[in-house]
């Protein structure tokens, strides 16, 4: 897991760590330009000509004391500053002065062509306002050029907070950052603009981070989240689900919810649908349980947790079902879809002790809110934090960088997954890997979270045997098997 930052959020951290923890400025600027400076010298070869482009803050220290590293190692290095020196940090003078002393002079006239990498540190994640001037011309002209660019702690232009482009903003093939990624590195478009994302530690502690991160985000040693399985057991260990799904011209829905549940270990999965897809559904998923309407009461005392909404409509009967659902099931409980749309629809009030779990799209979203889906891609982490207050439960909400709120908790950034998975049914997919997981134990938060990672893990892989344009919704159902099988429990010999 690592901690995800704001712009706020990330000064506080530099600010603990330097006035109260006692780490002089100048040592975290020296260790982060020896990073800087190593992620550059993995790809740039010897004769390759570098370009260090730096801004007035510290950001720009970070540029010039990577540069002087380069040439210290025999690099072809140039270095220039945008902006008036004057006006400078002082950790920036400083590093400015340390190059002059060494025989080394600014570059005042500049080809951007003439490079081959470009080392990027014009402004860091405390921007807060649009590019102008003669900083929008650099930021076009590195743009323009033939060079590939790395920039220090975010693309210049980028909003550390929401991944807005301020303006204009430099297009980075890769990204050096300090201490956890911020949110506007996860959030669209900032994570196009980053590149690839190279999180590098440099002497902020962890119980400093966690103290101020308002969000996190998964790696790969967090699928050892998952619940474990026992040799003394049985299929009704590892969870009895039970998907309240599909209608007569709609029965994909609840079979992808249904085989996703299952594939991610479920031991029992119970399908309430129209009496029309029980020979499509036990034809196609021999595995799985059916039953009609009439018998969601006993399915809800059966089960260990409930999907509800997946291919059903938005019908008086949908909401009766709901309804009924809301009043008598005692389990957890995750509203997708058409659940969702049923709540929006006839102004649903949603009070389930149980634990909710919503999943809404943009546009799911702007209808349970009352307003517009730009409104919701505004601040997709307000739009969640409202969603969850309003409703009493866990939101996930799906984007092209998916997140999952939860009240008075921090905000999970989703970091997997791909846009080969904006096809249909892969909702459905992921509402039944979640529920999969609330059966297994997990509560509403650590399932939702799971969940969403390993979906866009399987999406990745399913994108690297098939490719963005050829892939289906059964094709991440298939890849859930190559995510976790590597993940077993450990045995006594």
């Amino acid at each position: 897991m690592k901690y995800v930052l704001k712009n706020q959020e990330m000064q506080d951290v530099d600010k603990e760590t330097i006035q109260q923890i006692g780490m002089p400025g100048l040592v975290l600027m020296e260790r982060a330009s020896e990073k800087i400076a190593r992620r550059l010298m993995e790809t740039v070869r010897k004769s390759d000509r570098i370009l260090s482009v730096a801004g007035c803050g510290n950001n720009g220290g970070d540029a010039l004391a990577a540069a002087r590293i380069l040439l210290e190692e025999g690099y072809s290095v140039d270095f220039t500053v945008v902006g008036e020196l004057s006006k400078a940090s002082g950790d920036l003078k400083t590093q400015y002065d340390i190059l002059t002393r060494l025989g080394y002079e600014q570059k005042k006239e500049i080809d951007y062509n003439g490079y081959d990498w470009i080392l990027e540190g014009m402004f860091g994640v405390g921007l807060s306002r649009e590019i102008a001037g003669i900083y929008r011309t650099v930021v076009e002209r590195i743009n323009e050029s033939r060079a590939r660019v790395m920039s220090v702690d975010i693309p210049s232009g980028i909003s550390g907070d929401t991944g807005k482009v301020l303006g204009c903003a430099v297009r980075a093939d890769a990204t050096v950052t300090f201490g956890g990624p911020k949110a506007g590195h996860l959030l669209y478009p900032g994570r196009e603009y980053a590149g690839r994302l190279y999180v590098e530690k440099i002497g902020f502690f962890d119980s400093v981070l966690k103290k101020h991160a308002g969000g996190f985000t998964y790696d790969r040693e967090d699928l050892k989240r998952l619940p474990g399985r026992f040799a003394d057991s049985h299929k009704g260990t590892y969870g009895k689900v039970l998907i309240i799904a599909g209608n007569e011209t709609m029965s994909g829905a609840a079979f992808f919810s249904a085989k996703s549940a299952l594939r991610m270990g479920s031991g029992l999965v119970k399908v309430i649908s129209c009496e029309a897809n029980r020979p499509i559904l036990q034809s196609m998923l021999p595995e799985v349980l059916f039953g009609t309407y009439e018998n969601v009461k006993k399915a809800l005392e059966w089960c260990d947790c409930i999907l509800f909404g997946p291919g059903m409509g938005v019908s008086e009967r949908t909401k009766e079902l709901l309804e009924e659902v809301l009043q008598c099931g005692k389990k957890p409980l995750l509203l997708d879809a058409d659940g969702l749309n049923t709540v929006s629809r006839y102004g649903m009030e949603i009070d389930y002790p149980a634990g909710c779990v919503l999943t809404p799209h943009l546009l799911e979203a702007a209808r349970l809110l009352g307003i517009s889906a730009e409104q919701v891609k505004e601040s997709l982490t307000d739009a969640g934090q409202r969603l969850s207050d309003r409703f009493r439960g866990t939101a996930v909400l799906k984007d092209a960088a998916t997140l999952v709120v939860s009240a008075d908790r921090p905000v999970y950034y989703n970091s997997s997954g791909n846009n080969g998975m904006a096809t249909g049914g892969s909702g459905d997919v992921l509402s039944g890997m979640i529920a999969s997981l609330l059966g297994r134990g997990m509560g509403c938060l650590e399932a939702a979270v799971l969940g969403v990672y390993v979906h866009g893990l399987a999406g990745d892989h399913a994108a690297e045997i098939l490719g963005y344009d050829s892939m289906l919704a059964s094709d991440i159902i298939d890849a859930v098997s190559s995510v976790l099988g590597g993940i077993s429990n450990e045995s006594i010999l």
